[in-house]
């Protein structure tokens, strides 16, 4: 689902994060992340990537100095007096690798990035170079991942999905950060971003309306009149007790600035928008299967224990050039593949997404202002997948609507949880806030997800025996000095990292586990600057940033 709207409206403190549009004093240094890119023909070979945070989550402040350029409740009326100006004034701090693992909880090593809550920034975008994001192409092809989601309990969201944001993350000559810094995020929530297209969204800065599963109208923090839309490909919102994957598309390519209902979209009144904001999803729990994915056992997936997720994206005439017509699923979990569960409260009994399981999924569940077939539909999907989008990972919890369209028994007090397609997952509809995933959190000590082993492709290669994220004995264009840091190779320098194969699920959580240290010498970017992060106290961000205002 993207970034909600209902989470902005009661997101980000500004005190303390928001986005700018200038690069800060301090450099940024990016967490290192290896993935694979896979073939049927010759197997899988290495990629680096490299790894930056949203900048919601960086300090705001003007860049001759240190005051924050949102103040309280409002925008500065000395650095923001309209949104070119602010963008021109205020700058953003990059973060350090050591400020990454100990104040964010972000930590990359080898191939494995583990994400903690609460201090997880709530998005992590994929770098394909330090400017520039990695842009996937995924039609007739196919992307894979392992995932921990064993302490992840009712109400957090484990997500990792694709969004077509611009591979420059927007930079120009206004918005100097651009992708290095996590700038130009979009989904088909179309949120409305603090800066978009180097602009601050000052524009009738106020607190809009909401309501909470008791129907109760409240109030969130302040947010700008525009959007940013874009076409998302959830290839899973999850946690302990359900896994999802949801298709939204958009009627417009690329990423686009809206504003008002009519673009924007707003279910409640009736108006669709530009994208599909809940999307065509499949959810076994909600399609009639509670024994398929949950915590024991008792489940074909035990998420107690790591997975592999597979998505495939199949075309009508098998080419990258063939129209998107299927989005298939596929598991391994103790080294069984296992297929896709069936939809028992359909009659055709699909175990797939195609436009005829969208259909006759909205039908069965009543959606009422679904806009799935009239903004691009399975095909239109396929189109922003062939054009290219960015790999975002994340967690975190959604104090108004506790994650239940998620989990949850029923979304709203007024709905029948026997009424098809209304219980989402096993989780009671009063539970879910910020107040019960503390006291969860306390109770079980650590509460995190850790995505490894990404690797994308040919259909089939991702799974085949002996893929997998790997290191070859051939020269590398980097090298790697005394500290960690990345310098340019000498013409006979070789990596110094022995061949590992991650072939099996099972096999690789042990190989991983013993050449993480190594994996990270090699791939981790060090400088010897120290960010200071006297102004982010990410500890608290989880409890004290979602504050309901009557």
């Amino acid at each position: 689902m993207g970034r909600s709207s209902a989470r902005l409206l009661l997101g980000t403190s500004f005190a303390a994060f928001a986005v700018a549009q200038q690069r800060g004093r301090n450099p940024e240094e990016h967490p290192a992340l290896a993935i694979a890119k896979c073939s049927t023909a010759g197997g899988c070979q290495t990629e680096r990537t490299e790894l930056t945070m949203d900048m919601q989550w960086r300090w705001l402040h003007n860049k001759d100095g240190y005051t924050n350029c949102i103040q309280g409740e409002k925008w500065s009326d000395e650095y923001c007096s309209d949104p070119t100006a602010c963008a021109k004034n205020c700058a953003s701090e990059g973060v350090s690798i050591q400020s990454y693992e100990n104040d964010y909880k972000v930590k990359a090593a080898g191939d494995s990035l583990r994400l903690d809550f609460p201090q997880a920034p709530r998005e992590v975008y994929m770098l394909d170079e330090y400017d520039k994001y990695k842009l996937f192409k995924l039609k007739n092809k196919e992307i894979a991942f392992d995932v921990d989601l064993s302490t992840l309990s009712c109400g957090l969201n484990a997500a990792i999905y694709l969004v077509e944001m611009h591979e420059d993350g927007d930079r120009s000559e206004s918005n100097g950060a651009g992708a290095a810094f996590g700038s130009g995020y979009c989904d088909a929530q179309c949120p409305h971003m603090t800066f978009i297209q180097g602009q601050a969204n000052t524009k009738d800065f106020i607190r809009r309306p909401a309501k909470t599963p008791e129907l109760k109208e409240v109030f969130g923090a302040r947010e700008g009149a525009h959007g940013y839309c874009c076409a998302e490909m959830d290839l899973l919102e999850g946690n302990r007790a359900v896994g999802v994957y949801t298709a939204h598309p958009c009627s417009h390519e690329g990423a686009n600035k809206c504003e008002g209902k009519e673009e924007c979209g707003d279910k409640e009144k009736g108006y669709k928008g530009w994208c599909d904001k809940d999307g065509c999803g499949f959810a076994p729990y909600r399609l009639g299967n509670d024994t398929f994915w949950g915590a024991g056992p008792g489940h074909t997936i035990d998420t107690t224990r790591p997975l592999t997720i597979i998505t495939q994206f199949i075309t009508d005439d098998g080419t990258e050039d063939g129209e998107l017509i299927d989005i298939r699923r596929k598991y391994l979990q103790d080294n069984v593949l296992i297929e896709n569960a069936e939809a028992p409260l359909l009659k055709s009994k699909a175990d797939s997404m195609t436009d005829d399981y969208c259909t006759e999924s909205n039908k069965v569940f009543d959606s009422k202002g679904t806009g799935f077939d009239v903004l691009g539909g399975v095909k239109g999907m396929g189109e922003a997948l062939g054009r290219g989008m960015v790999l975002v990972l994340s967690v975190w919890d959604d104090n108004l609507q506790r994650m239940l369209w998620l989990d949850g028994e029923k979304t709203n007090i007024k709905e029948d949880p026997e009424d098809p397609g209304i219980t989402r997952g096993p989780c009671k509809f009063e539970k879910g806030s910020d107040k019960d995933v503390k006291e969860h959190l306390e109770a079980s000590g650590e509460m995190f997800v850790t995505f490894s082993n990404i690797r994308y492709g040919d259909l089939g290669s991702t799974y085949a025996p002996g893929a997998g994220v790997f290191f070859s004995e051939q020269k590398s264009d980097i090298d790697v000095d005394a500290k960690g840091s990345f310098v340019p190779a000498s013409e006979d320098a070789q990596p110094p990292i022995r061949s590992a194969h991650t072939v099996l699920l099972g096999l690789s959580m042990v190989v991983m586990t013993a050449s993480g240290l190594l994996l990270a010498l090699f791939l981790s970017r060090s400088r010897s600057q120290t960010i200071s992060t006297a102004h982010v106290d990410t500890s608290q961000r989880a409890w004290d940033q979602e504050q309901l205002l009557e």
